[in-house]
Order: C-alpha cells, then sequence, then structure tokens
C-alpha cells in the first residue's frame, strides 16, 4: 500500500514497497490542504490493491527521472488515471441525487444534477493524482502543457454546460453582494483600478485551479464553491477598508447578466497582453546581460545597462508607425486579440512587444525581410506624421509581386494595397528613430531596400502567404508563456 508522511508544511514522504519519494512542494492553496490529495491516494492504493500501486509509483518514478518525456508519460496515462478513478467512485456508489431539491427550483435557479455534480467529482479526483506531480517542484509542466494534460483530463466536463453553471453560480454570487456593497465597489474600481467583473474572473479561475481538486468525494462541490466565493469577497472588501464588515449569509441563485461578454474578452486580452509584456522584457534584459557581460568586468556595469534601458523606454511617448502596420497585425494574428485592442497600448508597452516581435521574425523568416524587420529595434523621438505624400518608387517590383499573388484579402486589386503600402514606408521614413535597448541614434534608413522589402512582405501578407509562418510563430510564443 502507499503510505504518506508529512515531514513539515510544505515537505511529505511518498513510500510503498522499501521504495521512498520526498515530495518538496510549492507553495500554494492546496499545499495547504494537501492531506486531502494524499489521504485520497491511500484510498485508491488500499482500494485498488497492488495493481494501482505498480502503475503509479513506476509512473511517478519514470516521470521523476526523465525530463525530456514527461509531458508525453502523462499524456499517455491519462486514460489510467480515470480509468482507476472512475472505478473507485463506481464501487462506492455516493448518492449525489441527495444533494439536489428540483422541488426549490425556479426559473431563475442554477441547477446542478447528480450527473453535472458526479462530473465534478470525478474531475476532482483525476486532478488529484494529477497534482502529484504539478505541485510538486522541479516536476511542474511548462504552464501551455499543463493546460493540455488539464484539458485531457477536464474533457467530459469541458463538453457540457457544467462549468458554465459554475462561473454563473461565482458571477450570481458575487454580484449579490454588488447589490448591498455597490460604494465599496465604485470606490474600489476607482482607487483599486479593479473592476467586480475582474474580481469574477480571478475567483474562477482560483476555484478551477487551486480549488476544484480539494472537493471531497462525498460533499456536495457547489456549497463548498459557494464558501469560497463567499469568503473572498469579505476578504477583499476588509482588505481594501481595513475593517470588519458583516455580510449577508444567505446564497442567492437568481442569475444576474451584468458580465459582458466583451468584458470577459477584454479581461483576457489583458492578461494575455500582460503576460507577453513580461516576457518580452525577460528577453530584453537576457540580451542586455549577454552584451554587457562582454563590455563590463564587474557587475555594477551590466546593472547600469539596464537601469538606464529601463528609464529610457519608460520615456518613450510615441508609438512608433512600425508598431501599427507590423506589430499590431502580426500579434493579432498570433494572439487571436482584435487589432484595435492593440491600439490601447502604452508607448513603453508597444515598444517592448515590438522588440519581441522582431525576435519572433528573425527566428521564423532569419534573413528574409532584415531591412524592414530591424526597425522594429527603434522608436520613434517625434510624434509619427499621420498623412504622407509617399509613392513606392519601384512601381515595377510592386506590380510583378501583386501580378504573382493577384489578391488582396481575397479580391483582385492593385489600387488599394499600392495606397497601404506607399502610406506605410511614407510615415517611417519621415521619422527620427532611436534604439530601445541601447539609446543610438538610427542614422539614414536604407530606403529603396527597405521600400522593397515592405512591397514583398506586405503583398504576401495580405495574400496570406504567410500562414505556415505565422503558426511557428505562434509555436514559439506557446513556449515562452
Amino acid at each position: 500500500m502507499i503510505k504518506f508522511t508529512q515531514v513539515n508544511s510544505k515537505s511529505w514522504k511518498m513510500e510503498n514497497n522499501g521504495k521512498e519519494f520526498q515530495l518538496d512542494l510549492v507553495t500554494s492553496s492546496i499545499t495547504n490542504k494537501f492531506f486531502i490529495i494524499t489521504d485520497y491516494i491511500e484510498r485508491l492504493s488500499n482500494h485498488h490493491g497492488e495493481d494501482f500501486d505498480k502503475w503509479f509509483i513506476d509512473l511517478f518514478e519514470n516521470y521523476k527521472n526523465n525530463k525530456e518525456n514527461r509531458y508525453q508519460l502523462l499524456d499517455n496515462n491519462t486514460d489510467k488515471i480515470k480509468s482507476f478513478v472512475n472505478t473507485y467512485l463506481d464501487d462506492m456508489n455516493f448518492d449525489y441525487d441527495r444533494f439536489v431539491d428540483e422541488s426549490k427550483a425556479t426559473k431563475s435557479t442554477i441547477m446542478f444534477y447528480a450527473e453535472d455534480i458526479r462530473m465534478i467529482i470525478n474531475l476532482s479526483c483525476y486532478l488529484k493524482i494529477y497534482v502529484l506531480f504539478s505541485n510538486t517542484e522541479d516536476m511542474s509542466l511548462p504552464s501551455f502543457l499543463h493546460m493540455r494534460i488539464y484539458n485531457k483530463l477536464a474533457k467530459e466536463i469541458l463538453g457540457s454546460d457544467v462549468i458554465f453553471k459554475i462561473f454563473n453560480i461565482i458571477k450570481t454570487k458575487t454580484f449579490r453582494y454588488n447589490l448591498t456593497d455597490k460604494a465599496m465597489w465604485n470606490y474600489i474600481k476607482v482607487v483599486e483600478c479593479k473592476t467586480i467583473e475582474s474580481h469574477v474572473i480571478e475567483i474562477f479561475n482560483f476555484i478551477t485551479n487551486s480549488i476544484l481538486v480539494l472537493c471531497k468525494e462525498d460533499n456536495n462541490p457547489i456549497a463548498y464553491f459557494v464558501g469560497v466565493v463567499d469568503e473572498s469577497v469579505k476578504w477583499f472588501l476588509r482588505s481594501v477598508y481595513k475593517g470588519s464588515m458583516i455580510y449577508e449569509d444567505s446564497v442567492a441563485t437568481e442569475d444576474i447578466h451584468t458580465l459582458s461578454t466583451d468584458n470577459l474578452n477584454t479581461y483576457v486580452y489583458n492578461d494575455t497582453l500582460g503576460r507577453l509584456k513580461g516576457i518580452a522584457y525577460s528577453k530584453i534584459y537576457n540580451m542586455l546581460e549577454e552584451e554587457t557581460s562582454l563590455k563590463f568586468s564587474s557587475r555594477d556595469g551590466e546593472d547600469e545597462e539596464i537601469v538606464q534601458f529601463q528609464n529610457r523606454v519608460l520615456d518613450i511617448e510615441h508609438i512608433s508607425p512600425l508598431c501599427e502596420c507590423l506589430v499590431f497585425p502580426i500579434l493579432s494574428k498570433i494572439t487571436n486579440i482584435p487589432y484595435n485592442h492593440f491600439k490601447t497600448l502604452s508607448a513603453e508597452h508597444s515598444a517592448v512587444l515590438s522588440v519581441y516581435t522582431n525576435i519572433l521574425l528573425n527566428l521564423v523568416f532569419k534573413n528574409n525581410y532584415k531591412n524592414l524587420f530591424f526597425l522594429l529595434d527603434y522608436y520613434p523621438s517625434v510624434i509619427p506624421s499621420l498623412t504622407t505624400t509617399y509613392t513606392i518608387k519601384n512601381v515595377h517590383r510592386y506590380l510583378h509581386i501583386h501580378q504573382k499573388f493577384k489578391n488582396f484579402h481575397g479580391f483582385v486589386e492593385k489600387i488599394i494595397p499600392y495606397n497601404i503600402i506607399s502610406h506605410y514606408i511614407g510615415r517611417i521614413t519621415r521619422v527620427g528613430f532611436y534604439h530601445i535597448i541601447d539609446g543610438t541614434k538610427l542614422i539614414g534608413i536604407p530606403l529603396s531596400k527597405t521600400e522593397n522589402d515592405a512591397i514583398d512582405f506586405f503583398n504576401k501578407f495580405f495574400a496570406g502567404q504567410f500562414e505556415e509562418e505565422f503558426s511557428k510563430m505562434k509555436r514559439i510564443m506557446e513556449m515562452d508563456f
């Protein structure tokens, strides 16, 4: 039988047939109640016996010792995880009907049926096995691979309306507080720059990532979720006002249609762009450290370069026209964030995303279009002009490239792309540029080469010729996440 022993608050010991494994846990809400996980694994071990023990210990040992194949090991064993859990729950024959009282349901009730609760408990138990890997130091997968395993385990529930019911419960309970504490939420929106909609999303993420796994097989998970929502709102409001508040304790189940799809999408877009900004800064800092280590023998020189970069990028006032015509359309393509949302970004945010986009482009396109792409590492010293009288000089090249593809977003059109590319190049040539990373001024733009690259790139871009390249950029970006 598999046996767990707690060593300290963040460390456990797992034993089976003379084999012993140390589990050093990460700091999380799951770690605080890890005994729920260990108790469940021990029950599974006691129920299934040697079959489960041998499978799980072999999987854990192989996973721990083979860093390169960890995702594949888990991916190949998700069906086995489900099989052991489903068999155990079927044998236990828990009565989930006792948590359902349809006689009290109204038209506005968010109703969870026995089958809905069964799916929640099933997923919770799948995750109890998976969390031994994901919540242990040096064993967790990168976030994008973690989500693939999570989604595979959650396939049944994701194909139903249960997730939407959970979200609606969180939304309803949170907005119930808004009815009685509206002044507080207005104050928080102004002072903390946090809306009630964003709080709903945070709690939903917290429940699905950290609370769902802690549900007990014979308890009502919905009551548990409601309690978490209540406590989160009380704690948040108390933390803002530093006072003691008393709140109504009743559970409201009326559906409140206040959280719009636009608000939800905006939160997701902002979260993605915020994480992308952090990745861009990390890449730039790595570049700075590599470059300055060649120039300075001491750490002080490197730190000074980084501080100068930080001051420079924070002082950027104007967004490069390259962002509007190149960076934003490409990032919109590979992130599925609408182009108009990028136009709300600050000059600083746009500049670091421009550098990051150039890194992705160079990895995929190699030396192609280098006379156009290198400008992505620069920012304008003055506000770029909105209009230009510039026209393409190499008309012969433009007509040759256009004739080759004859496609402007599905239309055979010469004049519109000609005017657009002329506008792009004209705006670029009338700007004084400074390097984002080292601050050096750009002395002259190789206009004819830049024009040729722009003609080639944008004609192919408008014709949809870069789908393969953008897919590669997207995969690289996901790896960075």
